[in-house]
């Protein structure tokens, strides 16, 4: 018996518009009365997420910033912190690369340098609703505790910064977030393993999980639940770990595969 639920966002829930289903907070909300929790689990910022979710989002979990954050509505369960030092190399070395920026992510909310970059400034405002622009990130760290690191490459974050960020996997776990993203998080961090952590919040084992995801950032999220979906637009090496495969994003895969599932 499926007790918890948990699906990614870009790619997943959201269609290539970037819109919700119509059909998806009836569905929640249905979960809901029959004692199953859904859990929104994306590399998106908390604020974010609830923003998007504000109707519903006080029945509702939250696996933020790819697992660094979780929340159980408005209530902060767990968040990740990261020692100052570890910083310092990855964000001189993105200012160094060409067309690349970076967006320091604390539960206070989001923090970039000053840019006029309007493609960077597009996604960052997209992603991350708490957003501000500060002088200095390494001053900043300096009195900001953080739990992530977004770089941002639009296009060609797999052959261009992501293996320059290779260099820090002594203190990151380097994640390949989207085509345009690599995420440097505790090496421990990830959304299979923020979804074990609800799942003992819960009191539920991994086997009563379900789990829905499109790309390599939601690797441990599959790898963790107890029935896992790829989404059929999702990254073949996901596909290859997953127990079905979901219907795309535009064609409303998780609600069918939820509803199928579960008989709804």
């Amino acid at each position: 018996m499926i007790q918890l639920i948990a699906a990614d966002l870009d790619g997943t829930l959201l269609d290539s518009k970037k819109q919700l289903s119509p059909d998806l907070f009836p569905l929640i909300r249905t979960l809901a009365q029959r004692g199953i929790r859904f859990a929104a689990a994306s590399g998106r910022q908390y604020h974010n997420l609830r923003a998007l979710f504000c109707e519903i989002a006080d029945q509702m979990l939250f696996i933020a910033e790819n697992g660094a954050a979780v929340y159980d509505g408005d209530n902060c369960l767990f968040a990740d912190q990261i020692p100052f030092s570890y910083f310092v190399g990855p964000i001189e070395a993105v200012r160094r690369l060409d067309g690349v920026n970076v967006i320091l992510c604390t539960a206070d909310g989001a923090f970039i340098e000053a840019t006029d970059d309007p493609v960077f400034m597009q996604n960052a405002q997209m992603y991350y609703k708490k957003l501000s622009v500060v002088p200095d990130l390494l001053a900043l760290l300096e009195h900001q505790p953080a739990f992530k690191l977004a770089v941002f490459e639009p296009g060609h974050a797999e052959t261009g910064c992501f293996p320059v960020l290779q260099a820090y996997r002594n203190q990151f776990a380097v994640v390949l977030s989207g085509a345009d993203w690599v995420d440097l998080m505790r090496p421990q961090t990830n959304k299979g393993a923020a979804l074990h952590r609800l799942a003992d919040y819960l009191h539920i084992p991994a086997s009563q999980t379900m789990a829905f995801g499109d790309y390599l950032n939601d690797y441990e999220l599959l790898s963790e639940a107890g029935c896992a979906y790829a989404m059929d637009n999702g990254h073949p090496d996901l596909k290859r770990i997953a127990d079905h495969i979901a219907p795309s994003n535009d064609e409303n895969g998780v609600v069918r595969a939820i509803r199928a599932h579960l008989q709804l």
